[in-house]
Parts: C-alpha cells; structure tokens; sequence
C-alpha cells in the first residue's frame, strides 16, 4: 500500500525537523552558556552528573532528557488512560539526539570562560531555543509533554490559570535539580539565575514567535 504525502503534509514535516533540530541546539548553548538552563534542562544536567559521581553511570544528555520526558509521558498516558499520546515520543526522541549532535559531535569540549561569551550564548540560546519549539508547534504536530502535564496539574490542584499552573512545575523542577546538584557535589549545577528567568520569558517570547510564524508558513501549509 502506498502512503502518499501532499505538499502540506511534506513542508510541515521539514519545518518539524528543524524545530526539533533547533530545539537541542538551544538546549545546549543555553547548558553551556553556564547563566542558567531552561528549568527541566537543569534536571537533565544535574541528574546526569548525578549518574556520573554517585552512580559511575556515563550517559549523555541527550539519553537523560530522553529517560526523565519519558517518565512524563508515561505519567500523562497513564493519567489520561490514551494511547494517542504515544507519538509524543517522536519530539521526545528527536529532542534527545539533537542535543547529543550538538553537545559532543559539534561543540565538544567547548565551554566559554568569558563573561561576554557567556551573556552571547545565553542570549542566542534563548532565541534559538524558543524558535525551535515555536517551529514545531506552528506545524501542529506532537509537541513536548509539559504542556500536557501543566493541565494536569491545573485538573489536580484546581488552578485555573495555566501560567500559575505551569510556573508552579517550573520552580518545582528547579528545586529538584537543585537538590540533584547538591547530592552530586557539583552544587548548583546549571542552575542559576537565568533558570528562573527563563522560567518568566519562555512562553511569552513564544507567543509572539508564533504570531509571525504562522503569518510565514500559511503559504507553506497550503496544499
């Protein structure tokens, strides 16, 4: 049986890829910009070197991120009781080897000592990273899981506004890697004051990449 694909269906599926592409490199320059990660990111970062000093486990980032978003996912499949949300797992495993392309194929050992550099990657970091994930939600395809697991908490706590709701599992995730950090002797770790910070702008500044992303693609997705 032949699958045949329009035109549409092909220009979303590119743009799909480069976001996701664009996504794992944001992730890795705001990682090493060492101002502060995206709050799940600095999970990643700290339960990784927590695999590494306490446990003598070598694993990558990318195979983190990829372990802690499936154990999300799990949570939202089990609390919604669908099999649909099964193709979550395609950002969740593209996200996951886009860092590791961009974390040890293309930057490898660098990390910037530089105060000046350093603001530069955190800035461009920003930009990228909300870019990417702009991209792949212009396209509808399946998104990452917390925005999912933000109107869960919002059903279990009753919160009615999905900023408190989402705020609430960012500072949450935040403090979790925090004490990561701490019982992995590398203190902080990528938290720093530019975690809560993104915490307050990632979603506003995605918002209004979108708006002049659906006005670019409407032409694209157009069969």
């Amino acid at each position: 049986m032949k699958v045949m694909f329009t035109r549409k269906q092909l220009h979303r599926g590119y743009i799909y890829l480069l976001g996701i592409l664009m996504t794992g490199l944001g992730v890795t320059v705001l990682l090493r910009s060492s101002l502060g990660a995206g709050a799940w990111d600095t999970v990643v970062y700290n339960l990784r070197a927590f695999f590494s000093y306490v446990l003598s486990l070598d694993v990558t980032l990318g195979t983190v991120s990829f372990m802690i978003n499936l154990v999300v996912l799990a949570c939202i499949m089990l609390y919604h009781k669908k099999i649909r949300f099964i193709f979550v797992l395609v950002p969740v495993f593209g996200i996951a080897v886009a860092i590791d392309f961009w974390d040890i194929i293309v930057l490898g050992n660098y990390i910037p000592n530089e105060l000046f550099i350093q603001i530069l990657l955190f800035l461009g970091g920003i930009f990228i990273l909300t870019l990417g994930l702009s991209l792949m939600l212009v396209t509808k395809f399946p998104a990452m899981v917390f925005d999912e697991l933000t109107l869960i908490v919002m059903k279990i706590f009753t919160i009615k506004n999905f900023f408190v709701s989402r705020m609430f599992i960012e500072l949450s995730a935040i403090v979790l890697a925090t004490i990561l950090g701490f019982s992995s002797n590398v203190g902080f770790g990528a938290v720093n004051f530019g975690s809560f910070l993104l915490a307050l702008i990632l979603g506003p500044i995605i918002e209004i990449q979108l708006k002049y992303l659906k006005f670019l693609t409407k032409s694209l997705f157009q069969n």
